[in-house]
C-alpha cells in the first residue's frame, strides 16, 4: 500500500548520508519528492535512524551543497527510503534546488 503524501520524481544524483557515528559512501538518489527520497546504498541503515543528507547541486557554475535532515522509514538490501523531517523554509528551498536539476544534464 502506497503511503506517500507527495509524488516522487525519478532523479539519480550523488548524495552524502551522515548519521550519528559515521557517513555512508557511494550513495545515490533513485527518486525524490517533497516528502522524502529513496537512496541506493550498499550498506543501508536501519529503520528509525536519523540522518543528514548533503546534495552536490550545480547552480550557476558553482556547486551548492543543500543539507536536509531525514529519517529512515524503509530499509532494503539495495537502499533505503527516507522521510524528510524538521522541514523549515531553508530546507524547502534546498529541496527545490535539488529537484530543479531534474531537467538538466545531471538527471538520468
Amino acid at each position: 500500500m502506497e503511503r506517500r503524501w507527495t509524488t516522487r520524481t525519478r532523479l539519480g544524483i550523488d548524495v552524502q548520508v551522515a548519521y550519528d557515528g559515521g557517513e555512508l559512501k557511494g550513495c545515490r538518489t533513485r527518486d525524490i519528492g517533497l516528502g522524502g527520497v529513496y537512496v541506493t546504498s550498499a550498506d543501508p541503515l536501519p529503520v528509525g535512524q536519523f540522518v543528514e543528507l548533503t546534495f552536490d547541486v550545480p547552480v550557476g557554475g558553482e556547486d551548492e551543497q543543500p543539507r536536509i535532515r531525514a529519517k529512515v522509514v524503509r530499509s532494503a538490501n539495495e537502499g533505503m527510503g527516507l522521510m524528510f523531517r524538521d522541514f523549515d523554509a531553508t530546507a524547502f528551498r534546498s529541496l527545490q534546488r535539488v529537484m530543479k536539476i531534474k531537467d538538466s544534464a545531471f538527471a538520468p
